[in-house]
């Protein structure tokens, strides 16, 4: 039986070290808040919405993608240039940065 109870509790250490490492999550505590102007298409084009009299507006994650719930973390911690990687993935809309703000979650 005390073979058992160590057991257990080896078990249940071993799983609250997992939820640590997952709970931790890094590569979500920033996002960049861009407001940018578009030479060709519209603002939801790139999942972003309008802001008057500035063009358009959208929050990024590190690697460059529009930001909807979160940053998608599954495979570790989210690397880029932020803004400069938004400009490249959407180059075909002729985007033009007017301010980017990171901000710390």
């Amino acid at each position: 039986m005390a073979f058992s109870v160590v057991s257990s509790l080896l078990l249940v250490g071993i799983c609250s070290l997992a939820c640590v490492q997952v709970a931790r999550a890094e590569c979500c505590t920033s996002r960049e808040l861009l407001e940018f102007k578009m030479d060709r298409g519209d603002c939801q084009a790139v999942r972003a919405i309008e802001n008057y009299p500035h063009g358009c507006e959208v929050a990024i994650c590190a690697d460059g993608v529009a930001q909807f719930f979160g940053c998608n973390c599954d495979g570790g911690c989210l690397t880029g240039d932020w803004s400069q990687d938004f400009v490249r993935r959407n180059s075909h809309y002729g985007i033009q940065i007017l301010k980017a703000t990171r901000i710390r979650l």
